[in-house]
């Protein structure tokens, strides 16, 4: 690998979890409710895995290398996670009292679960772009290059998304 390697390899794996999240999305607009729990099922397993590879990886890499980063207090992404995990457990409960049906009060549901779901959207967004925009690029500026591939090849996060990609093109 080049001197080009970098933490900022981990943005596929955020798209990749926004597909996963809007295959689950996709199933509740067609009324597709146990598509919907099995699809946000691989969704939270997904993120759980990347959320325990920043935590355990790297950003106690991060805590230890840097020192009063602006918008990047580790207690602002660790309290995202929780915030995003808390979300999902929300959801999972809400879908499990979901019974598939095609009525109004069925669409009434979805429509509520949706709102909530914007609001994990944007938490989303914010958090991908504070790890694109802080915790990755400097990752980047206080590892060597053979720390970065190191540590990328222990992302479990990265390697599923890899070999999914790798299977798709198949």
């Amino acid at each position: 690998m080049s001197n080009d390697v970098s933490f900022l390899e981990l943005l596929e794996v955020h798209q990749w979890l926004d597909q996963l999240f809007l295959a689950h999305q996709t199933s509740l607009l067609s009324l597709e409710i146990d598509a919907a729990r099995e699809c946000l099922n691989r969704y939270r397993m997904e993120l759980a895995q990347h959320i325990n590879d920043e935590e355990q990886r790297l950003i106690p890499l991060y805590k230890a290398r840097t020192n009063h980063v602006p918008g990047g207090a580790v207690e602002l992404f660790t309290g995202e996670h929780e915030k995003l995990k808390n979300f999902l457990i929300e959801f999972d409960e809400t879908l499990q009292r979901l019974r598939p049906r095609n009525d109004l009060a069925l669409k009434h549901q979805i429509i509520q679960l949706f709102d909530r779901q914007a609001i994990f959207k944007g938490l989303t967004e914010h958090h991908h772009a504070r790890e694109q925009n802080i915790l990755f690029p400097w990752l980047d500026r206080v590892t060597s290059t053979a720390e970065k591939i190191s540590l990328l090849a222990q992302c479990d996060s990265l390697t599923a998304f890899q070999a999914f990609s790798a299977s798709a093109k198949l």
